[in-house]
């Protein structure tokens, strides 16, 4: 394993904030196979322009390198071109930001043409600017699992007109696919079909609240892949799930969440994220039993970010069977298990009651030769009542304001649900 020391700048932020961040930095550097070592930080009024750390602390780093026998160096934030070619010349190993190491992961686990076109544009928009200050780190020999995807292995001979032209070419693929995602999203709303995304900070469980659902409405499909991993999978999963006698809904699992995403990666997955902000409904996935309320703030961030802060947001908590407190949150919220199906009942319920929350009850009168009228109303509706007249059937059912369009023409009557 690569042994790696964790660097981090408590700058406008407390010392325990800066170190919680550290925290999640090595688990991050875990997900590609590096250990860490150690953690230092500076408190600082400041950032110092040539090496981001003052003088000072870059000749105490340098002593621990020896000392522990580091080969690599991460910092907890994005750091200038400038900054990354000075310090690999002050601290003669590869030093890489918080950036680089997530790009790298989401190289790792980009799986269909979308999300490994999507990354692969991250990793070019970020690398143009720093071809200089990254030329050491990626001619170095023996370069560990962080660059062993995407641009460590096509070591120097990248230059700025080819990145730019190879930028050009996967914006214009990465179009394509936008393009056919349209056009199934305007199917959907042909189809008047509400989609709920799933968001949230990565490992929180997602996956599991999209299984969990799944087999609790009965869908057939094969289960989402779970894994305790940070960004176990990047690819968007789509089921359209229904409780009997309900109208169906799109439930959609998205990627997931991490502090300080690189800018390059939200503008590179504005294909994925486009899911979250065409959605009715956002369940917010958070992992209750080890909460941390800062994970909340980074969805919204990301949230605000992307332009998806105005969508009405539903909290779910997981993991309610290992919890030992109750989390301090100040906002209403469901606590599930996914282990024992608790409170999964009652998110379903919730679903229902914001995405068809204007429904209104409906009396129709379906001719006798038009039945597959009735069907459709029984396989999708909440059929309330049936009675069977000389002049045709009559149904009393919820509707959708999408759906009164839809069968306005055998509306008899209407109320409040």
């Amino acid at each position: 394993m690569d042994q790696a020391l964790l660097i981090g700048l408590a700058y406008k932020t407390s010392y325990e904030e800066t170190m919680d961040s550290l925290i999640e930095l090595e688990h991050l550097a875990l997900a590609l196979n590096i250990k860490t070592k150690d953690k230092v930080i500076q408190n600082a009024k400041e950032i110092t322009p040539r090496t981001y750390i003052g003088s000072g602390k870059v000749a105490e780093v340098k002593t621990m390198i020896s000392v522990l026998d580091i080969n690599l160096v991460i910092f907890d934030d994005t750091l200038s071109p400038a900054q990354l070619k000075n310090l690999e010349k002050d601290l003669d190993v590869q030093v890489i930001d918080r950036s680089f190491l997530i790009l790298s992961i989401f190289a790792e686990r980009a799986q269909s043409k979308e999300a490994v076109l999507e990354v692969s544009l991250a990793q070019k928009m970020y690398l143009l600017p720093r071809l200089v200050g990254m030329s050491n780190s990626l001619s170095r020999q023996g370069g560990g699992s962080y660059n062993a995807k995407g641009p460590g292995e096509t070591k120097l001979e990248l230059d700025r007109r080819r990145l730019s032209n190879e930028i050009t070419f996967i914006k214009r693929e990465l179009e394509k696919i936008k393009e056919e995602k349209n056009i199934s999203r305007k199917q959907r709303q042909k189809n008047r079909i509400p989609v709920v995304a799933l968001v949230g900070y990565t490992n929180a469980g997602k996956s599991s609240i999209m299984n969990s659902l799944s087999s609790r409405l009965n869908h057939d499909s094969d289960p989402v892949l779970e894994k305790d991993m940070l960004f176990a999978t990047l690819d968007t999963k789509a089921k359209r799930l229904q409780k009997d006698n309900h109208p169906p809904f799109i439930l959609i699992d998205t990627v997931g969440f991490v502090s300080k995403l690189p800018h390059e990666l939200i503008r590179s997955f504005e294909s994925t994220l486009s899911d979250v902000i065409q959605a009715d409904l956002l369940l917010h996935i958070v992992d209750g039993a080890y909460f941390n309320h800062r994970q909340i703030d980074t969805t919204r961030d990301v949230l605000k970010s992307i332009g998806a802060d105005h969508i009405e947001r539903l909290l779910v908590l997981t993991k309610k069977e290992i919890a030992l407190t109750t989390p301090p949150i100040h906002e209403d919220y469901i606590f599930v298990s996914n282990r024992t199906g608790e409170n999964i009942d009652e998110v379903i319920n919730a679903i229902y009651g914001h995405i068809y929350k204007t429904s209104l009850i409906y009396l129709l009168k379906i001719p006798f030769h038009q039945g597959h009228i009735y069907n459709q109303l029984k396989e999708n509706n909440t059929i309330l009542e049936t009675r069977y007249e000389e002049d045709g059937t009559y149904v009393k059912t919820i509707l959708t304001p999408d759906q009164a369009i839809l069968y306005g023409s055998y509306i008899i009557s209407k109320s409040a649900s």
